[in-house]
């Protein structure tokens, strides 16, 4: 029973101390908190302006990273052929948010290949999968080829076979 309400009054203690130390906290950095959010919100209010701007095939993975002085627009995407893209539409994303009276200084825009964390969300294209008649055709088609790169083609793709067809 002693060991108990030792317990319970070390529990009690470091509870206690646990609250000091967050008042303590959010009393130094509140302000410092609320520019955070604040900032956060706003790139995020301009990822989706600048997504507006962009292709259906491209906006999912376009995110506002920074806005540097005003000036400078950076932007993140996931592989080097949606960056070569963005690149293409930079500049009427640019024009689009000098607009704004804000990002009237805005001239510049760079995109960086980033991995985007909340793509894992996004459904994966699966493989397209064929019927087993078609898989036995390419697998005949490939028997008649000598060039044995074009034949291992060949059988590759018979093997993308849907087993319950």
């Amino acid at each position: 029973m002693f060991i108990i309400l030792i317990l319970t009054v070390n529990l009690r203690i470091k509870y206690i101390i646990m609250q000091a130390i967050q008042l303590i906290l959010l009393n130094n950095t509140k302000n410092n908190f609320r520019c955070l959010i604040t900032r956060a919100k706003f790139l995020q209010q301009l990822t989706i302006e600048v997504c507006h701007q962009l292709p259906d095939i491209l906006a999912p993975y376009c995110l506002v990273a920074n806005i540097r002085n005003n000036q400078l627009l950076i932007l993140h995407t996931n592989t080097t052929a949606r960056a070569s893209l963005l690149r293409y539409h930079g500049p009427n994303i640019i024009k689009h948010l000098q607009k704004h009276p804000e990002l009237s200084n805005l001239h510049k825009a760079t995109i960086h290949v980033r991995s985007l964390p909340f793509l894992s969300d996004l459904p994966q294209q699966q493989r397209t999968l064929i019927s087993q008649k078609n898989a036995a055709l390419l697998r005949n088609v490939a028997s008649g080829f000598k060039d044995a790169s074009l034949q291992s083609a060949f059988l590759r793709l018979a093997r993308r076979a849907n087993p319950y067809s």
